[in-house]
């Protein structure tokens, strides 16, 4: 469409330069509008049907390498027949639009020929504005097709950044599972150990102590202990039963949340952190293992990227809703980090961060007013579904 409000505006123009040199309009003239408009058309008309013979046809690749060939011979057969139909030159402007933008080469190399032939057998002053507007449309063609290029190059650029910020958000999400599992995997072997400790030691000295109780009431011979005999043997077996118990019921949500936050934090030997935890015993393994990752991911930032020595962390439930408050009186925070646009542009531990927090259904504030804090607040609710 803007390729032919263009020829439109050149044809406008060859009618106002026409009117401006009261030029007659006859037969000649209309011969010459109508092959100009033919001509202006054909080269538009055959690339699209190449086009749509080489999506459609499979095999036409060999067949479309001919159009070029048919239309710039077709163009050249136009302009030679100005050398005697001389009102043709007055609308060789809407063909010549064309010669750059398909790139044609004879076309071109006779138009120039036929400009220095109009400038040699008319006078100069009414030969230049037709040359004049063919140079415009030369102009217009590069410009057009130059804006194309850019255009194309910016849609370009767009899907890739698009697929690019994909793959990222895809990566971010399995480094969240990875540190998930990470935690899952240090629960479960801790689970594992217990469990063998329990089984090796004190599983082995009840089990012996029922057998030893046993063989005692079988070679028993004073009635007066065999209800005490009895009564070890039956508090003996509620015992085995109830360690039995205790070892299965040992489960991935069974982390403690206060005993690993402190693990977290005696770890951290080059900063004074002080904990405030407020919270039931009872919490949902997502809030565990997202509270235990914000914290590392917090305590790291500030020690990779803030001058700060001290930190505190508030953990705590209210009736609707988790809330974990992070702080620290670093001073030297990078320029341009807003809480606005902390968690987009923060680096991969607040993008992290930000993405656990979604992943919940919270919100994240950042704030820089003395010192840096984030404070996260996830509303309470299954979060099974």
């Amino acid at each position: 469409m803007k390729h032919l409000i263009n020829k439109g505006l050149l044809l406008v123009s060859a009618f106002v330069m026409i009117y401006a040199h009261n030029t007659a309009t006859d037969t000649r003239i209309i011969i010459a509008l109508l092959l100009s408009l033919i001509a202006g058309a054909v080269y538009p008309a055959l690339s699209g049907i190449s086009a749509v013979n080489r999506a459609t046809t499979k095999g036409a690749e060999n067949h479309s390498r001919i159009y070029p060939y048919i239309c710039e011979t077709l163009v050249c057969a136009y302009l030679i027949s100005a050398f005697w139909l001389h009102p043709v030159y007055m609308f060789v402007s809407i063909v010549s639009y064309d010669m750059y933008r398909y790139r044609q080469r004879l076309s071109p190399v006779i138009l120039v020929l036929l400009s220095i032939y109009m400038c040699v057998n008319y006078p100069l002053m009414s030969v230049l504005p037709q040359i004049c507007l063919i140079a415009f449309s030369f102009a217009m063609s590069v410009y057009c097709c130059r804006i194309n290029l850019l255009r194309a190059e910016l849609l370009a650029m767009r899907d890739n950044t698009a697929e690019h910020d994909m793959l990222v958000a895809q990566n971010t999400r399995q480094l969240l599972e990875n540190q998930d599992n990470m935690v899952l995997t240090a629960t479960l072997s801790e689970r594992n150990r217990i469990a063998r400790e329990i089984h090796d030691n004190v599983g082995h000295m009840l089990t012996r102590s029922i057998l030893q109780t046993g063989a005692i009431k079988v070679i028993n011979k004073d009635e007066r202990l065999d209800k005490p005999l009895a009564q070890l043997q039956s508090t003996l077996d509620t015992a085995m039963d109830s360690m039995r118990k205790s070892v299965h019921d040992l489960h991935d949500e069974s982390i403690d949340l206060r005993t690993a936050l402190y693990d977290v934090i005696n770890n951290v030997s080059d900063m004074d952190i002080y904990m405030d935890y407020d919270m039931s015993d009872k919490l949902p393994r997502e809030i565990k293992y997202s509270f235990i990752n914000i914290v590392k991911e917090a305590i790291n930032n500030t020690l990779k990227h803030s001058n700060g020595d001290h930190m505190d962390i508030r953990v705590r439930e209210h009736p609707a809703f988790y809330q974990l408050y992070i702080t620290d009186n670093g001073q030297n925070i990078r320029s341009g980090l807003s809480p606005a646009q902390g968690s987009a542009s923060g680096g991969m531990g607040l993008n992290g961060i930000q993405e656990r927090v979604n992943k919940l259904g919270g919100t994240m504030k950042i704030s820089t007013d003395d010192g840096f804090s984030i404070l996260i607040n996830i509303m309470k609710r299954d979060f099974t579904d």
